[in-house]
């Protein structure tokens, strides 16, 4: 019986003319390549652990086996919640140089071939495996009324 092929799934993030970041997927086995502009995002690091994050959500939706994520960011393949979603899912993740990463480096700066709800879902997934600090979604604390001489403050009485 012949052993099943690993699919090979590539994604890089970029920028555009424009200096928007967008990510990208080339799965050759199909030739598919997707695009998708990332909204509110200013940092490449955050970029490629989103397109890597895209590609695992790609892999679990068309139920593929044996897939390896290839990704030229040294950064978001050794990152410890990607790593771990990764192992979870089965799948490999595997750091590239760049130049062997030259169809998804392209494919990022085109126009891109999804809606803005796509960039939407995977900002959600992203936001689950990265929860912000909690400082960050607290809400600030507002000045009180001092307390004098270890008594409760008084509400005012009406005259």
């Amino acid at each position: 019986m012949a052993q099943e092929k690993r699919r090979i799934v590539y994604v890089d993030a970029g920028q555009n003319e424009n200096k928007e970041f967008q990510i990208a997927l080339f799965d050759p086995d199909i030739n598919l390549t997707s695009i998708v502009k990332l909204i509110n995002i200013d940092n490449n690091h955050i970029a490629e652990k989103y397109a890597v994050i895209n590609a695992i959500t790609y892999i679990k939706s068309k139920a593929l086996k044996k897939t390896i994520i290839l990704c030229d960011n040294e950064q978001a393949v050794r990152d410890g919640h990607i790593v771990n979603l990764c192992e979870k899912h089965k799948i490999k993740l595997s750091w590239i140089p760049r130049e062997i990463n030259i169809i998804a480096d392209k494919v990022a700066k085109l126009t891109p071939t999804k809606k803005d709800d796509t960039f939407y879902t995977i900002d959600f997934i992203y936001d689950l495996i990265f929860p912000k600090k909690i400082e960050e979604t607290q809400p600030k604390k507002v000045e009180t009324e001092t307390v004098k001489n270890n008594k409760t403050p008084q509400k005012p009485t009406k005259a």
